[in-house]
């Protein structure tokens, strides 16, 4: 029943259009939301593509274009943003990582919007983690992602865990999630 209730909460939580839009488009902010449910272990993170690639409009030359696909590659390889506790033998499952940007026919897609005033294009980097892990007590995940994206300056976190309901902002100079 708490793993049901888990990922129904965080889709409930996590995908609202205010906290989704809040968080893609901060610049130098990014998202992180967890849920652990016994030996399961689920992360989304999402940036503004403005804190990934240094741009957030569609790219046009060769070198925006691999940008991105190099910003895709290291959101598929969570160990270069995530440092999970060895003890918890956690394994990747299941992994999704894009950039979102265009509009949807039925409205806007919640990660990509024409600013009114400008008319700008905003997007964001999406990523999506399921790990299982041999034992998921986790008391801590270090964030490796300031080293790799330095123009991150703070992450705002959200965790559902067997403990309870964590959040709290992480920055460089303490970059650890503490699930306590």
């Amino acid at each position: 029943m708490f793993k049901k209730l888990t990922l129904i909460s965080l889709a409930i939580i996590f995908s609202t259009p205010a906290v989704a839009q809040q968080s893609a488009h901060v610049h130098g902010f990014a998202s992180i939301n967890l849920a652990i449910d016994g030996d399961e272990l689920q992360i989304e993170f999402v940036s503004p593509a403005e804190s990934i690639v240094g741009f957030e409009y569609e790219p046009s030359t060769a070198a925006e274009h691999k940008a991105v696909a190099d910003a895709i590659a290291l959101l598929r390889n969570p160990a270069k943003l995530f440092a999970l506790p060895a003890r918890a033998g956690c394994e990747l499952h299941e992994i999704e990582a894009e950039r979102h940007a265009e509009h949807e026919k039925h409205g806007e897609d919640e990660y990509a919007h024409e600013d009114s005033d400008t008319g700008e294009t905003h997007s964001a980097f999406h990523a999506h983690y399921h790990f299982g892990c041999k034992n998921a007590v986790i008391e801590t995940i270090a964030l490796r992602l300031f080293e790799t994206w330095p123009q991150i300056e703070e992450v705002r976190v959200q965790a559902l865990t067997p403990r309870g309901q964590f959040g709290g902002n992480i920055g460089a100079g303490d970059p650890v999630i503490r699930l306590q």
